[in-house]
């Protein structure tokens, strides 16, 4: 296949990432103009909550429009005329070039200046959208310093993960398609079982929820779920925001359920209870086993699609790709996964959004509370200003929960 051929392809797969962008962005503005949807919404919530969350949805609409696009666009031109390749030819100069040399400074390098170019979204939405919006606790110093730690966090384990990802294709020529995707699935339960014991406390204080009537009901739920629970954590969302949540993460003996203490100062005792029997359900129908799996089949698919295609999209040579076991291949490819990733994000919405309804049914079968499940639906919604109307294409392409109404004539 000739490179002029080639390269079609890549402009198109941009076209259709363009397309399906803008078209996405329409539908948010939009949002769900059926009347008979409406009225539904409005015997659950008033006017004031729809406008509320709808404001909330399209502040910064027009800067995440514009931004966005000039984010992808950027990286591209910068990979077309060849600045990313300067950039690892001058790393190559500095500390030469090998797997503990240029493939191991290049990857910081470049996801440092990934982050540079994301910032001032990341300063919008991270802190003055919040702010502006009444949910942020802090003030620009302490949003400052807690993005900088994310970042940093963030550079450090994904430069890592891809310095080992070239040491495998490195060392096993023929053999990686079938190996790396299990060595990352490893590190990623690693990452995933290690996090509340050395990321979380990076970021909050985390202490066991106090002993006590509302302990014990949470337990009895752990208990007829059949779920195997030594402990129930709070943190100190409240330094930060207002918003509300609760989550689990690990698995065996790692396994915690870990509760925003927003959510017991501003929901019921039994509404908590409720959202904590959700996050039981996640644990019952073993979605974090469910969701590594997938994303190991998927890892699988990648793979063997890059083992296969490799010599043929190499021959494009403004994409930098020399050899596949060198790290100058990963703007390229960095570029190519974030315009996939909307392509394909259906796949994964449409996965998290079923297992969010299998949570939402045992969170009803343990609790019986069908009325406070709706409660707790509604009160969430409010305290996060949900968008109340949002236009179906976008739920079905982006969201990762059903909407707040679906819940609750799920529930009835």
């Amino acid at each position: 296949m000739n490179p002029e051929r080639i390269e079609k392809i890549f402009w198109c797969l941009v076209i259709i990432w363009f397309l399906l962008r803008s078209s996405l962005l329409c539908c948010q503005y939009i949002g769900n103009t059926d009347p008979g949807f409406k009225q539904e919404v409005l015997k659950y919530f008033s006017e004031t909550d729809i406008e509320t969350g709808k404001a909330y949805a399209l502040n910064g609409f027009w800067f995440k429009a514009i931004y966005g696009a000039f984010y992808i666009f950027t990286l591209i031109i910068l990979l077309r005329f060849g600045f990313f390749n300067n950039i690892w030819q001058k790393t190559v100069n500095l500390v030469g070039e090998g797997l503990f040399r240029s493939d191991l400074l290049f990857p910081f390098v470049f996801l440092f200046i990934l982050s540079l170019l994301s910032f001032p979204s990341s300063l919008y939405f991270g802190y003055f959208k919040e702010a502006a919006s009444g949910f942020s606790n802090i003030t620009f110093g302490s949003w400052f310093w807690y993005y900088f730690k994310a970042i940093a966090l963030n550079i450090l384990l994904q430069g890592i993960f891809m310095w080992v990802v070239i040491t495998i294709i490195h060392y096993l020529p023929t053999k990686w398609p079938w190996v790396l995707p299990l060595i990352s699935g490893a590190l990623i339960a690693l990452s995933i079982c290690l996090a509340p014991f050395i990321i979380t406390p990076i970021f909050y204080n985390e202490k066991p929820l106090e002993n006590g009537e509302f302990k014990d009901k949470l337990f009895e739920i752990a208990k007829k779920a059949e779920l195997s629970v030594n402990e129930i954590y709070v943190i100190d969302e409240s330094r930060y925001s207002k918003h509300t949540n609760a989550y689990f993460s690990g698995f065996g003996s790692f396994r915690r359920i870990v509760l925003y203490d927003n959510l017991l100062t501003n929901h019921t005792p039994d509404e908590a209870l409720m959202i904590f029997a959700h996050e039981a359900g996640h644990w019952k129908y073993s979605h974090m086993r469910w969701g590594l799996c997938c994303g190991l089949a998927g890892a699988f698919l990648v793979c063997f699609l890059v083992y296969w295609l490799f010599d043929y999209i190499a021959v494009v040579k403004w994409f930098g790709l020399y050899r596949l076991d060198s790290s100058c291949v990963i703007p390229f490819f960095m570029i190519t996964y974030l315009i996939l990733q909307l392509i394909f994000a259906p796949v994964e919405s449409q996965i998290s959004q079923f297992m969010e309804r299998q949570a939402d049914i045992t969170s009803i079968e343990l609790t019986g509370m069908k009325e406070v499940f709706k409660n707790a639906q509604i009160r969430l919604a409010k305290d996060n200003k949900s968008d109340l109307l949002p236009h179906p294409f976008r739920v079905f392409w982006l969201y990762s929960h059903p909407i707040a109404i679906d819940r609750i004539h799920f529930a009835d």
